[in-house]
């Protein structure tokens, strides 16, 4: 059996129950929900929910996205004032971070009516959230992209080792993700954020090259979530349909990524006719989406802020 992370329900009532909330985190929040609102609306997103279509979901569209990032954002804030409060090692705050995020989960499936809009992203949201607030008030000057990922790397030391590696077929509430390790060994949220984020942190460059280059930051994000489709070995792609499908989702995007055209309107149309070919073979890499939303967070959390303390 795998060491799970204990929820701690005195955390839980010591912050949802009208805790003061800094005015720092409540910026760190609203970076991270401006993020998670951006990802979601960004069109086209080939096989995923934006503001043309349900990609490959038949259970949602982005009116349930909404709701969604409606619920979800305010603990985004708690967490970064539960990791201000902190004291101690960095790895004990993961389960306090969780015990928020559990608080987080619940509200979204009861505003979703029980649909699993952005639980994975509940977790990445959580641990930027947390670092950036653990940094916040430990150093002094803007945040960092790099600072908050080394961060991040210290709050999830070891998870892998304690979730996946231990864990057996014949635990009850496995997710697809975690069978998909099972099955291949491919680690999936877990393994990126032990390792900081990095294909986050590519796609955070990609994003800002693409602004320094003059490009609007919506085709932008199209080209970092094609990046990520190149490399991310994006365990909801290998759930539904193995590996075969990952390779060819790769050499597709891939295609999009190296195009002399990138980021013109031809260019867009093809990202709209791969759209619709995921949404016929029900391919839908979110796990691509929601690296996409952290690298919006580091986005909007990284830009000068002239009133930070």
């Amino acid at each position: 059996m795998s060491e799970r992370i204990a929820y701690d329900n005195t955390v839980r009532s010591k912050y949802m129950k009208g805790m003061l909330i800094q005015p720092v985190a409540f910026k760190i929040g609203a970076d991270i929900t401006k993020a998670i609102l951006l990802e979601a609306i960004c069109t086209p997103k080939p096989g995923l929910v934006d503001r043309s279509n349900s990609g490959a979901h038949k259970d949602m569209d982005i009116s349930t996205y909404m709701i969604s990032s409606a619920t979800i954002s305010h603990f985004m804030s708690v967490a970064a004032q539960v990791a201000i409060d902190h004291r101690g090692d960095l790895d004990s705050l993961l389960p306090k971070i969780r015990s928020i995020g559990l608080s987080a989960e619940e509200e979204m499936f009861i505003t979703t009516d029980n649909v699993n809009t952005q639980k994975g992203l509940v977790f990445s949201g959580m641990l930027i959230a947390a670092a950036s607030g653990y940094i916040s008030m430990r150093e002094t000057g803007d945040l960092k992209a790099a600072r908050i990922l080394a961060t991040v790397q210290g709050i999830t030391k070891g998870i892998v080792q304690r979730e996946l590696i231990q864990m057996d077929k014949n635990e009850s509430k496995i997710t697809p993700g975690e069978f998909v390790f099972l099955d291949t060994g491919i680690t999936g949220i877990r393994g990126e954020a032990e390792k900081g984020f990095p294909h986050a942190d590519a796609a955070y460059q990609v994003i800002t090259k693409a602004l320094a280059s003059g490009i609007p930051l919506e085709r932008g994000m199209i080209m970092a979530l094609l990046f990520l489709m190149t490399r991310v070995d994006d365990t909801n792609v290998l759930a539904r349909h193995g590996s075969d499908t990952l390779t060819w989702v790769r050499n597709e995007a891939n295609k999009l990524v190296l195009s002399e055209d990138a980021y013109s309107d031809s260019w867009l149309e093809r990202v709209v006719e791969l759209d619709q070919e995921f949404i016929d073979q029900n391919i839908s890499p979110g796990g691509c989406a929601d690296l996409l939303a952290v690298a919006l967070m580091l986005h909007f959390l990284t830009k000068p802020d002239k009133n930070r303390r």
